[in-house]
């Protein structure tokens, strides 16, 4: 009899280890089978929630009711902390504590609380105007300047109730656990102020001192702008601040940073320029004139807004607070530019876009003027993305049709993609170094010949080129009937250029095609300078339906 207790027991536990063994290769990098959240199954648990939060919930007190449902207050489910809870029950670093969690989960012991998430600002906000004829928010104590005496009076600070929402959130917190929503009766209780009518001094000594030391000044170089009592007053703000890194509030001194940075948007129109560098208009393969540069200045409304506070706060006041900008100098000087080597047409491209929409061929031509005339200095790389900037309407951009997502569909900038073939192209006869380039992903008739083509959309993919030439070279860009041309001028160093193709290697019935394009450069000496070798893979025009509807977002 003993044996046969002993044998029970053993093969018992060997069962046991066996099952528990089963349950971890079952529940390798899974879930642990049997696991539930709130009663529910995870794939369950997203559909039910759904249900529970636009069931109705009651606030009450007194006679008055309100009625409202979880969603509005700004519950969500937080799936993946049900994911990472119900997972982790069961995967944690204690090998018997895992076989336990697995075992008890098999015999549908293990059923978590569902995590969710409450967006404070939707909570508080909904709260507020579901309360607001109960509610009285106490008032800090504060400071109104008044004109009749020409000094600043105070207004007292008031005691307010407000409902407990915390005691709302701890009995949501038990009923959420259910899925079971009950009426809740609203706890009041007092507001008190932050700011009591005997710690407003300290703010109105420095109003006044303030005050008192006006004008101030706002300086930019020779530029003055000054900032009167009339100014001061409308800007000046008092809000709660820790008195002496204690927990305590008193009424503090602040400017309304708005009101401020409206002032700076103001000034910023007679500060705010963009960098030029000095640029060459040329004629005839000859510079026949240059553009001075000019730094570019942009008014930093942060910094200059927080110096302002701070001079005004110092003892005395600095009446004098300079406009703090960037500053962009410009890469090249007018002084450099007749030394910049510039005398000879290097390299052209060109390419045609007739049969072209009218909203094309104006967007063509805004990125073409827009690229006019800069100059690269010596090794310096060139994007086609970062010096065209911007392609919204703000620039003048209109929509039209561009490849992105698998779909022809317009996008404000559509038509880029003809200059920056166009410069492509002008690199490659020039037998400047490619860094970046990608084809178009289908063919287009704008860019024949086929393997001569380079796509852009910001911020990828991009055109890129090194300007390898001995010295500075500047780009001339302009549109002559239904052409695009982009003329590269620098120091002939008499190099070599050839190219080889563009070659169509394959050519198929759905319109899918590829090609091949080789840039080989060579030295006076004979020695080889480059050798770039451009593959072209189309796909089938079949494969990006157009969609006209769509609506238009800014685009390279």
């Amino acid at each position: 009899m003993k044996k046969n207790i002993i044998s029970i027991i053993l093969i018992t536990l060997v069962c046991l280890i066996y099952l528990i063994l089963i349950l971890q290769v079952i529940n390798t990098q899974k879930i642990a089978l049997g696991v539930k959240v709130n009663g529910f199954n995870l794939n369950e648990l997203e559909n039910q929630w759904s249900q529970f939060i636009q069931q109705e919930l009651t606030f009450t007190y007194q006679d008055k009711t309100w009625l409202i449902n979880l969603s509005d207050l700004g519950f969500q489910l937080d799936y993946q902390a049900n994911i990472n809870q119900a997972y982790y029950i069961s995967h944690g670093s204690n090998f018997f504590v895992n076989s336990k969690n697995q075992l008890a989960a098999l015999f549908n012991l293990i059923n978590l609380s569902p995590a969710y998430q409450i967006n404070q600002e939707i909570f508080q906000n909904k709260t507020n105007q579901l309360f607001k004829d109960i509610e009285g928010l106490a008032q800090n104590a504060t400071l109104i300047f008044n004109q009749e005496i020409n000094d600043y009076s105070l207004q007292h600070s008031t005691q307010g109730i407000v409902v407990d929402r915390q005691q709302i959130l701890n009995q949501l917190s038990k009923q959420i656990k259910d899925f079971s929503l009950k009426a809740i009766t609203l706890n009041i209780i007092e507001d008190k102020p932050e700011v009591e009518n005997n710690e407003v001094t300290i703010a109105k000594e420095e109003a006044q001192r303030i005050l008192a030391n006006q004008p101030y000044y706002l300086t930019f170089e020779e530029e003055k702008y000054t900032i009167n009592k009339e100014i001061l007053t409308d800007w000046i703000i008092f809000e709660p601040i820790q008195e002496n890194n204690s927990d305590n509030l008193i009424l503090g001194f602040n400017l309304d940073f708005q009101k401020v940075k409206k002032y700076l948007d103001k000034v910023a129109l007679n500060v705010d320029q963009p960098m030029t560098n000095a640029q060459l208009e040329t004629q005839d393969n000859k510079a026949i004139l240059f553009i001075p540069d000019q730094p570019g200045f942009e008014v930093k409304r942060d910094l200059t807004f927080d110096n302002l506070v701070k001079n005004l706060l110092s003892n005395p006041p600095i009446k004098t607070t300079p406009i703090i900008a960037d500053k962009a100098l410009p890469k090249i000087r007018l002084r450099q530019t007749n030394q910049l080597g510039i005398q000879d047409i290097i390299g052209q491209g060109v390419s045609n876009f007739t049969g072209s929409p009218a909203n094309r061929k104006h967007n063509i031509k805004t990125a073409v003027a827009k690229l006019n005339g800069y100059i690269l200095s010596p090794n310096e790389e060139f994007s086609f993305i970062n010096f065209l900037g911007e392609t919204g309407p703000e620039q003048g951009y209109l929509a039209e049709l561009v490849i992105k997502d698998k779909k022809t569909i317009p996008e404000y900038g559509g038509g880029a993609c003809q200059v920056s073939t166009t410069f492509f192209r002008a690199a490659i006869n020039s037998g400047l170094k490619i860094t970046e380039r990608q084809n178009h992903s289908f063919p287009v008739v704008y860019y024949n010949p086929q393997g001569f083509d380079a796509t852009v959309y910001d911020p990828k993919p991009d055109l890129r080129f090194i300007n390898n030439t001995p010295d500075h070279l500047l780009i001339q860009t302009y549109v002559q009937g239904n052409q695009v041309f982009v003329n590269f001028y620098a120091t002939d160093d008499h190099r070599k250029v050839n190219i080889k193709g563009p070659y169509i290697l394959e050519s198929n019935e759905d319109g899918s095609m590829k090609a091949i394009l080789t840039q080989e450069v060579y030295k006076l000496s004979g020695e080889e300078l480059e050798k770039q070798i451009f593959y072209s893979n189309y796909k089938s025009p079949n494969l990006f339906p157009v969609e006209t509807g769509q609506k238009a977002e800014n685009s390279e």
